[in-house]
């Protein structure tokens, strides 16, 4: 229950005691008295709001994602965007900083309030993706190539308003609060070269937070899952070899393109079909088919190419319930389809961020709280997916809390993540910075 219920309960069981009109003795009354004003329970500092979002912080943070939206960058190659994030930081009051060796575009600020208390991280992402934006918003990317469709802009704007705020209340704060403004989330080698680095253990951080853009969930919500919240990535490729022919005369070949789409299909049923996915979810998704090197209507050709995704909690190489790993299974399975169809198939599986881990001790520990000062609404209930995330590789180190921020209100914040057509309404920014400053007096209030 929320500490609030507990304080009210005591200031009418104290009332009832100092006005009590039966012959209760005045000792017994005392000692009731005593035991209500002295229980932990009962005398719990009231959660309130710890810092709320001024209108001119909110105005400022989003002239910073329009800025920074309109310049996207790719990942490691961040550096107008780094210097626009430290020139910031410096404005804020922020002197700290910690360089990462192999990240030159990272950023990493230290709010040290020189009082005793828990060393926590923020993070939030830097880097843009391939893609031509197709928005027509007025702050749309500038570059035609390049596109914030991931809402990392939106992250590092959030996180810069949240270091804007918690500067100012840092005398109501204990402990070390660590920015962490990560490049190339979408590239390899972003959180991971941070944690080879050993950064996360050289500043001594003992449990970690951030926050994504979710499309379709209305602004004013964040999600929370305890355990898996997102799902591991693996890629495959398969180049298939056959004969290839005229096409009038496709039974003197192998029939090349019909043979790889029944593969794609056989594929993307693979999990349905081949493991219990109420136990062990995955989804396979093919985003690339190419056939031959001659581009022409009249031939078939002798060779193929099949790429694409595989997401799943679990790791690619490990068995499950008895089950072989999902690795073995889907070679298996290509391996026998080959063979019924007299093609040769070669195919590699490569693994990338492993699943997204919420800790489930520190999910019962600030679920709660948030729950009582968070301004919006906070959703805990079996919200998870299938996507995937490098702070992944955090989670793997310390305990770590991966919320999901709404971003949709009237025709915005409505298209998936990763497609032109991506945005972020603007309201949705001040609950990313109330988030993020909540997180921070949760774990470090004075």
């Amino acid at each position: 229950m929320e500490l609030n219920f507990f304080c009210n309960i005591k200031y009418i069981l104290s009332l009832s005691v100092l006005t009590d009109s039966t012959n209760t003795h005045p000792m017994y009354r005392a000692i009731f008295y005593l035991l209500i004003n002295t229980c932990p329970l009962f005398n719990a500092t009231p959660l309130a709001a710890q810092v709320s979002v001024p209108e001119n912080v909110s105005s400022e943070v989003f002239s910073i994602y329009k800025n920074i939206h309109q310049n996207p960058e790719l990942g490691k190659k961040e550096y107008k965007t780094s210097k626009l994030v430290k020139d910031k930081l410096t404005e804020f009051g922020y002197t700290d900083f910690f360089t990462v060796n192999s990240l030159p575009t990272a950023v990493v600020a230290i709010l040290d309030t020189k009082r005793e208390g828990a060393v926590i991280a923020l993070r939030s992402e830097l880097d843009g993706r391939p893609g031509h934006e197709k928005t027509n918003l007025e702050y749309a990317s500038k570059d035609s190539a390049t596109m914030h469709s991931c809402g990392h802009d939106a992250h590092t704007s959030c996180l810069l308003g949240a270091a804007k705020l918690l500067m100012q209340h840092k005398s109501e704060l204990k402990g070390k609060i660590i920015f962490i403004f990560q490049p190339a989330e979408e590239t390899p080698g972003g959180a991971d070269d941070i944690v080879n680095e050993g950064v996360l253990k050289k500043l001594g951080i003992q449990k970690m937070f951030t926050l994504h853009s979710v499309d379709g969930l209305a602004v004013g919500s964040v999600t929370i899952e305890s355990g898996y919240f997102l799902a591991g990535s693996n890629y495959f490729t398969i180049n298939m070899n056959g004969t290839g022919s005229h096409a009038a005369a496709p039974y003197l070949g192998n029939d090349i393109p019909v043979v790889c789409s029944k593969l794609v299909t056989e594929l993307t049923s693979f999990p349905s079909r081949n493991t219990d996915v109420s136990m062990r979810p995955c989804v396979i998704s093919v985003a690339y088919i190419a056939t031959g090197d001659i581009k022409a209507s009249n031939v078939l050709p002798d060779n193929a190419t099949i790429k694409g995704t595989i997401r799943a909690y679990d790791p690619i190489d490990s068995a499950y319930d008895g089950q072989p790993s999902l690795r073995n299974l889907i070679n298996s399975k290509v391996d026998r389809f080959a063979k019924d169809y007299q093609v040769t198939c070669n195919t590699t599986i490569t693994t990338g961020s492993p699943s997204t881990y919420n800790d489930p001790d520190l999910f019962n520990t600030v679920t709660p709280k948030l729950k009582s000062i968070f301004s919006g609404n906070v959703i805990a209930d079996n919200y998870r997916g299938l996507f995937s995330e490098d702070f992944s590789y955090y989670t793997k180190e310390v305990p770590c809390l991966y919320f999901g921020l709404g971003i949709q209100k009237d025709n915005l914040g409505n298209q998936n993540i990763h497609t032109n057509l991506f945005s972020v309404h603007p309201d949705a920014f001040k609950y990313g910075i109330e988030l993020y400053c909540d997180l921070a007096f949760i774990s470090n209030k004075k």
